[in-house]
């Protein structure tokens, strides 16, 4: 062998050893990632939200026990693996009852929290202001619990919100706070009930990433600017005002901004003009379109 390509072989031996060093042993040791355990005073908070539940009949906080230290572990828990902080609970659809323990506020790097369809609530049926607390949290779903009391104008502090599902989850009128303007980082917003209700819905204009919005059952009746309020949030893709009451008014726009909008559901609100006339006709990007029971007549637009 030649002596050049004999000096070469051997480069290429060591360099091979060398990445299977690597290979073998892992990154060095500064870039490492180590799965944290949860903090004590975290793990206590998760224990004293399970004390104020009444009824876990799946038995879905089986796994919350002391003497399992490490909560991360635990049914509905998700936590940072590099600092164990609890990130995410889940406990949708789980069919628990009791009370939402003020215990969850020691769990200050929370992002994620999704109660939705319990029958949770707070002190005496009401909604838990102190989940208006949270610095980080990123995504609320409470949808399908059953508050009675008014929609806290607190809401509006969760600044870093992305997502925010309330749908049917007062069983008392209640007015939908202005406040919720201040949500800038909103991308969904879940709003659909019985007895919620607004005059002004003028708010909903600052939501400028706004992508789904769902105001089912809300009287809409005496708002008349409606349908220019929702054409100045470009970023919609997902309107749904069904039973909302809304009124004939005002029933054209000059220009159209939802180029994004692909569900439209207006079912349920008595129009009683011809079809061909109405405003939605000019979007072509919607994909989905609910009008039953609307009482638009007439022919299709030929377009």
């Amino acid at each position: 062998m030649h002596p050049s390509a004999a000096k070469f072989l051997l480069l290429l031996v060591a360099a091979a050893s060398s990445f299977l060093s690597v290979a073998s042993h892992g990154l060095p040791p500064r870039q490492l990632k180590r799965n944290a355990s949860c903090l004590p005073h975290e793990r206590d908070a998760l224990l004293a939200f399970k004390g104020n539940i009444t009824s876990d009949p799946e038995g879905i906080l089986s796994s919350w026990r002391r003497g399992r230290n490490d909560c991360c572990r635990w049914m509905g828990v998700t936590c940072s693996n590099q600092t164990g902080h609890v990130l995410e609970l889940d406990l949708n659809y789980r069919n628990l009852t009791g009370q939402i323990s003020p215990s969850l506020l020691s769990l200050e790097h929370l992002e994620h929290l999704d109660l939705g369809t319990t029958f949770l609530s707070g002190h005496d049926g009401r909604f838990p202001e102190f989940l208006c607390s949270f610095k980080n949290l990123r995504y609320l779903d409470l949808w399908m619990l059953s508050f009675a009391s008014r929609l806290p104008a607190q809401l509006g502090n969760l600044s870093t919100l992305e997502y925010l599902d309330l749908a049917h989850a007062y069983s008392l009128p209640s007015e939908v706070p202005p406040q919720l303007g201040n949500l800038s980082n909103l991308r969904h917003l879940g709003l659909a009930s019985n007895y919620l209700y607004t005059t002004d819905i003028s708010w909903l204009v600052r939501l400028h990433q706004l992508e789904y919005l769902e105001m089912d059952g809300i009287n809409l009746s005496t708002i008349d600017n409606w349908l220019h309020v929702v054409n100045m949030i470009p970023s919609l893709k997902s309107l749904s005002l069904q039973n909302c009451s809304l009124p004939r008014a005002n029933q054209s726009l000059t220009h159209i901004n939802l180029t994004k909008l692909e569900m439209l559901d207006l079912s349920m609100n008595y129009f009683g003009h011809p079809i061909a006339s109405s405003w939605f006709w000019n979007i072509t990007s919607i994909q989905f379109l609910r009008l039953s029971s609307t009482y638009l007549y007439g022919p299709f637009p030929m377009h």
